[in-house]
């Protein structure tokens, strides 16, 4: 499963090449940046017109499957067309259509590509050219090589696609694997993970099963029911192509052609495939024939006749889109699930769920009959899908199968947690999905179904996905698919598996074959590569440096100039990681960040122009200086992309204006009278008011202006404004801040009488005036009142209290100094006559009635002959218990007559 793969690769790439009517393990050359790079010692002369892929074709199921086209399309513009017949050995230029092609041309670095490309492109034309032999870095690695639309080197991959066609081996996915010529003359795919070599080489196996009683079939009789095209497409990716039934119908060597009576057949697939797309099913009939079909619905089978089928139909499904995840069933808009007149039943299992690695497992590999679906324990649609592959034997000649002899068990089964066996071969766990079918027909004369099925998909292989798959009892390993048949009929089990792919190169007595043991001096070589620091290359130079070595192993002296070579470039490769603040031991560069850089003001406040010409350069170093994705670039081309980065690091200048960098202080308010039109006075205050909060800020030369409303600009020397909005700078002046408040008329208060604090007086004890010093009304909503309590206890002039003004906003003055007068009130100047004393039984207690003589005696005695009261009008008597009476006048004085003055006993 994916969880415990390792998904970092190191990047190698070799590639076989014919030179002079010999086959050899060379260094592949490249133009790329726009510069000529490689090793330049002159060792190979390597001309890319030597280059051979053999033209694969094989006719299958009537129609011819070609493989000739091995060709790159790069993004329409010219590539090699490689062709390999006997007697051409030739590469040649065409405009390359993307017919058939399109998987094969990956995109992944064309960005990166043409990021370097376009940089390198802005330096000399001296650093444009290929530099002088000793240099070791710039020289013409191969002046034939193929460059994409970004000069961007394809050459060794497309060898490496090419030597894929050839082998049967997948090319590498990510410079990871490389293919040789043995020096057995096999040939060998090295795979290479964390410095751990893997050698694997060609599988192509065929495994029948065999019913009790019955007879062997042959290598023969499963080719004749299986057939099998393999089309690399480069980078990892491949077509596959499984033809079933090509002669349309079940056929072994030597025997009719039989219709097909509900015939399974389905494909296999290892974990380090991933299928990309659609799968293609195209099902050519034979014309004439009918058969006996079911159709499905809700488990209810319905059998119906097909007459006159059509000649060829094509359907398809989406593994990620078409599938039930549960059950399993594919459904899709061509490929109908339940009713399908040219199959039933197909099905697409894959080991992400417990229930989906059980049907994977119970349909291909146990050696039973299955019906049951192991998600719901339901029928499948079609009823049994079994293929029993746990009963195949191996049909191959000895030594075809590393780990493996003739008549062995295929499979060492421990997909479903228990190990079956014991002596078998390929781990069925190396297998994470399979697609099943089972043809329509029933046996019996005009019932069968005369029909081929060519099944065809992409997939995208992983090489250290590929390194990780489980193996067999004996160190075995198997990548790739197994296309297995699985049909009774004719009173005969005919069971066929071909498996093709890669399997794990094993010595004789079933020990891991190593490099050394296969490809010449592989320990020289790999000993020399680890004279080289690599500290800082990235995996396609090191792979470069690996070519060169393994191409000149034999050499001495040029193995220690590539040595030097490879040293000088780690050398250069740090340069550039530095010059992107990368390699920062002791913060010397921490300015060279380039996320610091892009933080500062000189890069933001740089020109575009110069801000594009660094993003530019970065972005072409970085494409570079990356360990495990970086491009290949020789010493000078890395030496150009330092010099890039580094003048557009220097060429940004960007700087703040003065108000930019400056933020003014907003001082307070000023007040003013009318907000929306400022008196020069006025604004003058706020102009200072600015300034002052400003003079360590503004920079001399710098102006300041204010407008009616108060808005003011900053202009400072360099030319740049800043603006404060009248609304931050000015506020309307308040009742107490717009007038003054002056001593005014002296007021009379009446002795004895309690004024309180707060109590209001005459406001014309106070003067008020305006800004102008001018006397003015006292604002509507506005009163004067005591500060502190006057004291009116005695009677004089002159006195002097305390007051303010309250505002009709609320504000208030400050306290003013005014004069008052206590003058003498009504009980000072009123004597009240007394009465002859009345009668009261209780002199102590009177009685209502008495209190009432009393107070009539009282009132009566202070009239004048026309009997009009004396006392000021208003005036009130009131007499106590004891007959004590209160005389009280209008202006709150009272005057007292004791009772015993005015009462007696009777």
């Amino acid at each position: 499963m994916k969880n415990n793969r390792i998904n970092i690769k190191e990047k190698r790439r070799y590639a076989i090449k014919k030179v002079s009517g010999k086959t050899a393990s060379v260094f592949v050359g490249a133009t790329i940046f726009g510069i000529f790079l490689g090793s330049n010692l002159g060792v190979i002369n390597t001309k890319a017109d030597t280059v051979s892929n053999a033209t694969d074709t094989a006719t299958v199921a009537g129609n011819q499957i070609n493989n000739e086209s091995n060709t790159v399309t790069l993004n329409g513009n010219q590539s090699n067309s490689i062709s390999n017949s006997p007697t051409t050995n030739s590469v040649q230029n065409e405009n390359l259509s993307t017919d058939n092609t399109e998987k094969s041309t990956s995109s992944t670095d064309s960005s990166a590509s043409s990021a370097v490309n376009d940089a390198v492109a802005t330096t000399s034309s001296t650093a444009r050219m290929a530099t002088e032999p000793t240099t070791g870095t710039g020289s013409d690695r191969n002046a034939a090589g193929t460059v994409d639309e970004n000069n961007s080197n394809t050459q060794e991959t497309t060898e490496n696609q090419a030597r894929a066609n050839e082998t049967g081996l997948t090319s590498a996915d990510n410079y990871s694997s490389n293919i040789y010529k043995g020096t057995d003359g096999k040939d060998y795919k090295i795979v290479t993970i964390y410095g751990k070599d893997y050698v694997y080489r060609p599988a192509d196996i065929q495994a029948n099963g065999t019913a009790f009683g019955q007879g062997k079939t042959t290598v023969a009789d499963t080719k004749n029911n299986i057939q099998i095209a393999k089309e690399d497409l480069g980078g990892g990716k491949t077509r596959w192509t499984v033809v079933f039934f090509p002669n349309k119908g079940l056929q072994n060597v030597g025997y009719k052609l039989s219709g097909l009576s509900s015939a399974k057949f389905g494909i296999a697939i290892t974990s380090d495939y991933e299928i990309v797309g659609d799968v293609d099913v195209t099902v050519d009939t034979q014309q004439g024939s009918s058969y006996k079909a079911v159709k499905y619905d809700n488990n209810t089978a319905t059998e119906y006749e097909v007459i006159s089928p059509l000649a060829q139909v094509k359907q398809s499904f989406n593994p990620q889109t078409d599938v039930d995840k549960k059950t399993g069933l594919i459904n899709s808009d061509s490929m109908n699930g339940l009713a399908n007149d040219y199959m039933q039943g197909p099905y697409y299992f894959t080991a992400d769920t417990a229930y989906g690695r059980k049907n994977l497992w119970q349909t291909f590999f146990k050696e039973d009959n299955v019906k049951e679906n192991a998600y719901d324990n339901q029928d499948y649609v079609g009823g049994v899908h079994d293929f029993w592959a746990n009963n195949f034997t191996i049909r191959n000649k000895a030594g075809e199968v590393d780990g493996g002899s003739p008549d062995q068990k295929i499979m060492y089964d421990t997909l479903n947690g228990q190990i079956s066996n014991k002596n078998g071969v390929i781990n069925t766990s190396d297998f994470n999905k399979a697609m099943e079918f089972k043809s329509q027909g029933k046996s019996g004369d005009g019932y069968t179904q005369f029909a081929s099925y060519t099944v065809s998909f992409v997939t995208q292989h992983t090489d250290s996905y590929q390194t990780q798959l489980p193996k067999g009892t004996k160190n075995q390993q198997f990548s790739g698919i197994s296309a297995n048949i699985y049909s009774y009929q004719n009173a005969y089990y005919n069971m066929y598996s071909y498996l093709k792919g890669e399997q794990r190169a094993l010595t004789s007595s079933g020990a891991l074959v190593q490099p050394k043991d296969v490809i010449s001096n592989w320990q020289t070589g790999e000993d020399a590569l680890a004279k080289i620091k690599q500290d800082y290359l990235n995996d396609e130079q090191i792979n470069d440096l690996r070519n060169q070595i393994h191409n000149n192993v034999s050499d001495q002296e040029k193995l220690a100039q590539i040595v030097e070579n490879g040293n000088n470039l780690n050398d250069a490769m740090k340069e550039l990681g530095n010059s992107l603040g990368m390699y920062d031991e002791d913060g010397s560069l921490a300015d060279h960040d380039v996320e610091t850089t892009k933080n500062t003001d000189r890069y933001k406040l740089a020109s575009q122009e110069k801000r594009d010409a660094y993003d530019k350069a970065v972005e072409a170093a970085k494409s570079v200086v990356d360990k495990q994705q970086g491009k290949y670039a020789d010493a000078e081309t890395v030496k150009t992309l330092t010099e890039n980065v580094k003048n557009a690091w220097n060429a940004l200048d960007g700087e703040k204006t003065n108000a930019e960098s400056i933020d003014p202080t907003v001082p307070e308010k000023t007040k003013v009278n009318d907000t929306s039109k400022l008196t020069d006075n006025e604004k003058a205050e706020v102009k200072t008011a600015v300034e002052e909060a400003n003079k360590d800020k503004f920079p001399a030369g710098t102006d300041v202006t204010v407008g009616d409303t108060g808005d003011v600009t900053v202009t400072y020397p360099d030319g740049s404004k800043d603006t404060i909005s009248g609304t931050d700078l000015v506020r309307p002046a308040k009742d107490n801040e717009k007038y003054t408040v002056e001593a005014g008329t002296p007021v009379d208060l009446t002795h004895g009488k309690t004024i309180a604090i707060g109590d209001e007086l005459d406001p014309k004890s106070v003067v008020v005036k305006d800004s102008n010093g001018s006397p003015v009304e006292l604002p509507v909503g506005s009163k004067v009142v005591w500060v502190e309590a006057p004291n009116t206890s005695e009677v004089g002039n002159g006195k002097t209290g305390q007051v303010k003004v309250v505002y009709g906003d609320g504000t208030e003055s400050e306290p003013v100094a005014v004069t008052y007068n206590v003058t003498p009130n009504q009980a000072d100047s009123t004597t009240p006559t007394i009465p002859e004393k009345q009668p009261a039984v209780d002199v102590n207690n009177l009685t209502d009635a008495e209190k009432d003589k009393v107070k009539q005696a009282v009132e009566d005695a202070n009239k004048d002959d026309s009997g009009k009261s004396t006392l000021p009008e208003g005036t009130t008597v009131e007499v106590g218990n004891d007959g004590t009476t209160t005389v009280t006048y209008p202006d709150s004085s009272k005057d007292t007559i004791s009772g015993t003055d005015l009462v007696r006993s009777a």
